[in-house]
């Protein structure tokens, strides 16, 4: 069996400066959804226009932040892992969003 021969890179890449946008939009989408679940439970699902608009603007802020996580993978020699973390976020809290407008609009 051969052994590989790994190499180590000890050069730090710095962040992709569109990633530093991501996180923070992803971060803020995961508050306002906070936010407005947190007042649906409290209205006791009467909520009013105050949810819906918390709601959307986290559904937007997601949004924002998977283009801003897709358009950091285009800048080279970057370090990533933020885009990824935000994209991910942005795209877990976008699938959310899309099933309770579903289950809003079909129930």
């Amino acid at each position: 069996m051969e052994k590989r021969k790994r190499k180590i890179s000890y050069i730090r890449k710095p962040f992709a400066r569109r990633s530093l946008v991501c996180l923070p939009l992803a971060l803020a989408a995961v508050a306002l959804a906070a936010v407005s679940l947190g007042l649906s439970v409290q209205m006791q699902g009467q909520g009013d226009l105050r949810i819906a608009a918390w709601g959307c603007s986290s559904l937007l802020f997601a949004l924002a932040a998977i283009v801003y996580g897709l358009l950091s993978f285009f800048e080279k020699e970057m370090n990533y892992m933020l885009a990824r973390i935000g994209a991910g976020i942005g795209g877990i809290l976008v699938l959310f969003w899309v099933c309770i407008i579903l289950v809003g609009v079909l129930a």
